[in-house]
């Protein structure tokens, strides 16, 4: 119990940042198909959006290495 509970805030970030990292690669996708003005527009977001997936990763890898430390692993 407590080693799952030890992995929750690691989860609970990772999540979230599993799912923005498919919409990150899914706009980078639509991006290279695109015409000029439609990359104009997906741009920005794309570039937010991969920011804050950068951040979530490396968050998440801080958390998890955390939980090891606690654990003892």
């Amino acid at each position: 119990m407590g080693g799952s509970l030890a992995y929750l805030p690691f989860r609970v970030v990772r999540a979230p940042t599993a799912l923005l990292g498919r919409v990150v690669a899914s706009l980078a996708a639509d991006y290279r198909a695109a015409p000029t003005l439609e990359r104009v527009l997906i741009f920005p977001t794309w570039a937010l959006l991969r920011g804050l997936f950068i951040v979530g990763y490396a968050l998440a890898q801080v958390l998890h290495g955390a939980a090891r430390r606690s654990l003892g692993e």
